[in-house]
């Protein structure tokens, strides 16, 4: 399986920050927005993963990340010179991803729990359709939403719906069997004018071959595509960071723990960031 992250939005919502660059590079709290759906993906055991972004912001992708070796994984970048929704991704990326299964993370999305983590390693492991997480919200309207019947089963999925049949979010993470590029590009333009994930998901629903794995409120999920929702999250690692004296989306450690890198990479990479916490941080894998 790789990984897909999309990054090639305009970033309208945190104008004028993101005038001349992408979201998924501002900080938050620690370290780039982009880090977070990256280790995610390390975590579920992905280690070729692809990033769709824009002309603008092209370069400054590879200069943050490189080709990923200093992380032990294999990073591709992909421009989408017209981004016209999320599903453009994967068009962009098709000669990376076909005939592969797919982890396609919307790169703005935070996300953080012990029940998460382990939902997404078995969607990856044992993926066969699609699977999508739903997370009970406060405004659904803001997101694409499930409908369900009367016994549960999920009857569709509705895009940032005026009047939403429920309050269940699905959230900015999808696992895809092979068959997502073929469905992607039979994507309709939406009455949005954009070629919606929402859309591609109804398609796998429609074939009886989706699944909804409801998340609790025990874990955490952000949009965090807007400042009010980059500065929660940003709170939240904070708090995380200061009261358990652990690390989230910390890149080194994460490729570290998972035996991708060696302790003398690890080393070496410390060397570069050892005048910051982020650094600092790694000084008890190197006693």
């Amino acid at each position: 399986m790789v990984g897909l992250i999309a990054c090639a939005g305009k970033s309208t919502r945190l104008f004028p920050i993101t005038k001349f660059l992408s979201k998924q590079l501002l900080p938050l709290y620690d370290k780039p927005l982009i880090y977070y759906p990256i280790s995610m993906l390390i975590n579920a055991g992905i280690t070729e993963i692809a990033i769709i972004t824009n002309e603008e912001n092209y370069e400054l992708y590879q200069k943050q990340l490189g080709d990923g070796s200093d992380y032990g994984i294999k990073l591709k970048y992909f421009m989408d010179h017209n981004p016209m929704g999320t599903v453009c991704s994967f068009k962009v990326a098709k000669d990376f991803i076909k005939g592969q299964k797919v982890c396609f993370v919307l790169g703005d999305n935070f996300f953080y729990g012990e029940q998460f983590d382990e939902e997404l390693k078995k969607a990856v492991n044992n993926c066969n359709g699609a699977y999508v997480f739903g997370y009970p919200v406060k405004n659904p309207t803001a997101f694409g939403v499930a409908d369900f019947d009367k016994s549960g089963n999920v009857t569709k999925l509705v895009e940032k719906p005026k009047d939403p049949p429920s309050n269940m979010a699905v959230t900015g993470i999808y696992v895809y069997d092979e068959k997502c590029l073929e469905y992607a590009e039979k994507c309709p333009l939406s009455p949005r004018g954009e070629y919606e994930v929402t859309d591609l998901n109804n398609m796998y629903l429609e074939n009886k071959q989706l699944k909804l794995v409801k998340l609790s409120k025990k874990n955490y999920w952000l949009d965090a595509g807007n400042s009010e929702g980059l500065f929660k999250a940003s709170e939240y690692v904070r708090k995380i960071i200061k009261k358990k004296k652990i690390q989230i989306g910390h890149l080194d450690e994460v490729a570290y723990n998972a035996g991708l890198i060696s302790k003398e990479k690890l080393k070496q990479n410390y060397e570069v960031l050892k005048k910051t916490d982020y650094g600092k941080y790694l000084e008890k894998y190197l006693k």
